[in-house]
């Protein structure tokens, strides 16, 4: 028993260690007060900032819920319109087409009577420079028939009385 056998500690054993530990928790406190002070100040400052942008936060997610809520309520009304806005400019566009094709028509029909005129009257113009041709290679025919060498005789002299 002597080798665990210690005595109990005295309270003059004691005193010492229980001074020596106040005087650390003192020294602890004095020199650690105002750190841990700061720190919980500044984290309670932080958790209210956080719970401010939570609700936040949560009051715009709120408001887009609203938003979106009242965007799907109006969606067949907007997806009506869309429709409407996209007939009236097909309609639009298709009048705009039909009209530039009835333009182009119109043009296509008067240029096409123009050359039509053109080619009657090159037309008219060749048949007639073709009758005039064929007159006169007819009546060639006639007059070197009916001449006699005296008219040819007569002929030469009236000219060159005529230029002298």
């Amino acid at each position: 028993m002597t080798e665990h056998a210690a005595g109990h500690p005295s309270p003059a054993d004691l005193f010492w260690p229980a001074a020596n530990f106040i005087v650390f928790v003192g020294l602890l406190v004095y020199g650690l007060r105002r750190p841990v002070i700061e720190y919980f100040r500044e984290r309670t400052t932080r958790l209210r900032e956080a719970l401010r942008a939570g609700a936040r936060a949560r009051a715009e997610a709120e408001e887009l819920r609203a938003t979106l809520a009242r965007d799907m309520e109006r969606l067949p009304t907007i997806r009506a319109e869309l429709l409407a806005d996209m007939r009236a400019a097909a309609e639009l566009e298709r009048d705009k087409l039909i009209a530039s094709g009835r333009a182009a028509a119109d043009r296509i029909r008067t240029d096409a009577l123009l050359v039509a005129e053109q080619e009657a009257a090159a037309a008219r113009q060749t048949l007639r420079a073709e009758l005039i041709e064929s007159a006169m290679r007819e009546a060639s025919v006639l007059v070197r028939r009916a001449l006699e060498p005296q008219d040819q005789e007569r002929f030469v002299r009236d000219f060159v009385g005529a230029l002298g």
